[in-house]
């Protein structure tokens, strides 16, 4: 995760790539688990989903908002 994270904050094109992408997967996850009409695995792989989305939201904002090491 670290890793990732410095590459992140290196590279910002990627860093707003990842935002879009975890907001693109939260928004299709949560529309999924609405659709899921209470069916238990589905809506907890989109569950799951929407936790991996949130999780890239958050990197992406925080690798944004922090000043790229030189």
């Amino acid at each position: 995760m670290n890793k990732l994270f410095d590459t992140l904050r290196h590279n910002r094109r990627l860093a707003m790539v990842v935002t879009l992408a975890g907001t693109l997967l939260f928004t299709l996850a949560s529309a999924t688990r609405a659709a899921a009409d209470g069916s238990g695995w589905e809506a907890a792989l989109a569950a799951l989903f929407m936790l991996a989305g949130v999780v890239g939201q958050f990197m992406g904002i925080l690798a944004l908002m922090k000043k790229p090491r030189r």
